[in-house]
């Protein structure tokens, strides 16, 4: 049978990331033809400027509505929600990628209210999550009395999205960490939610000499920054790297392959593209035993730990330096894992997703 060709729109403000430009790229082959514009609070105009298209898709929601001040967040809202029901009303259907549900950022004064998430459940034609907690989530907190439109799409890998060519050795000398070293890495956005603190505290009790922490990525708020750094202290075995426009891409690899384990103790979350990308790079997990991370890794290539457990983090710390000698098989198996959320695959379901809309 012969597929017509769908148009999308694409939102989103992840001009950086990869994520889309594999998602867009791989749509294609599919014969899905998305154009992608950057965010904006009156979106109307984007979505409308090459002609009506098939599926609206969103990447992300708090942008719209955001605020300090409840009434305003209240009227940006309902402002989103009146250009979702006129794109609905012609023809249009909305689809929501869930990256984030939870305030990471700004300690929850940016979390979605209840009202406000039973509108939008009833609002969006379909719904993708990355893991099965997620979609239950979903469910739940959007109230759903349909969750046949809530749909699981992992994350696809960053296998070959960015350079991966130089070793270990080669890493730590740019790093200047000596070579039999054990090395931790936490990587990516550094706020609040991503247990930056909680990790350096956890490291710092870590008794095994020849150990090292580098911290790697772009600071939310100057304050954590200064917490962070004052946490450190004059430790020399803890690198702190934060440019103010994050990591660039190219120097990624560096790190990914400096080290030995990536450690992820976040508090807040729903999906980690990070473990994702340590997974591309054949890289071992520590992280909390919650949502996504329990859906995604598992023991083959992760330490998990419960997060409620006092010294939880640095028992999962202790273990991966008692078990280097195996980090290379686990590493290689989340990198098996990974291989298997191919962009082709993440294409193909979410072109299922948009012929469900179709007849929905």
């Amino acid at each position: 049978m012969k597929v017509s060709p769908l148009n999308v729109v694409l939102i989103s403000n992840w001009f950086e990331n990869p994520y889309k430009d594999l998602l867009i790229k791989h749509l294609n082959h599919q014969k899905v033809y998305a154009e992608e514009y950057y965010q904006s609070v009156f979106f109307i105009p984007k979505v409308l400027s090459q002609g009506k298209p098939h599926i609206l898709h969103l990447q992300t929601l708090h942008y719209f509505f955001a605020s300090r001040n409840k009434v305003y967040c209240w009227i940006k809202f309902l402002f989103f929600i009146v250009q979702l029901l006129f794109l609905r009303f012609i023809g249009i259907k909305i689809v929501w990628t869930v990256h984030e549900w939870k305030d990471k950022i700004s300690d929850g004064k940016h979390n979605i209210f209840p009202l406000q998430a039973a509108i939008l459940g009833r609002t969006f034609t379909a719904i993708i999550t990355h893991c099965e907690s997620t979609k239950e989530e979903m469910i739940v907190e959007l109230k759903l009395k349909n969750p046949e439109k809530v749909f699981v799409v992992f994350h696809g890998n960053y296998i070959d999205a960015y350079e991966n060519n130089i070793s270990q050795i080669e890493a730590r000398q740019q790093l200047s960490i000596p070579e039999n070293d054990f090395v931790f890495l936490m990587f990516g956005g550094i706020h609040k939610g991503k247990g930056t603190l909680d990790g350096i505290e956890a490291f710092k009790k870590i008794k095994q000499e020849h150990t090292h922490l580098v911290i790697a990525g772009k600071v939310s708020k100057y304050e954590l920054r200064t917490s962070a750094l004052q946490a450190i202290g004059d430790r020399k075995n803890i690198l702190f790297t934060a440019p103010p426009d994050g990591i660039p891409d190219e120097q990624i690899q560096i790190y990914m392959n400096a080290c030995d384990c990536v450690v992820l103790p976040y508090t807040i979350f729903t999906t980690s593209g990070v473990a994702v990308l340590a997974m591309s790079y054949g890289k071992v997990c520590i992280a909390p035993l919650l949502g996504f991370f329990q859906d995604m890794l598992d023991d083959n290539g992760a330490f998990l730990y419960d997060p409620n457990t006092e010294d939880g983090l640095l028992n999962a710390l202790n273990l991966s330096i008692d078990k280097k000698q195996s980090l290379e098989e686990m590493g290689q198996h989340n990198l098996e894992l990974a291989q298997g959320w191919s962009w082709d695959y993440v294409a193909t379901k979410t072109h299922e997703v948009y012929q469900w809309c179709l007849h929905h």
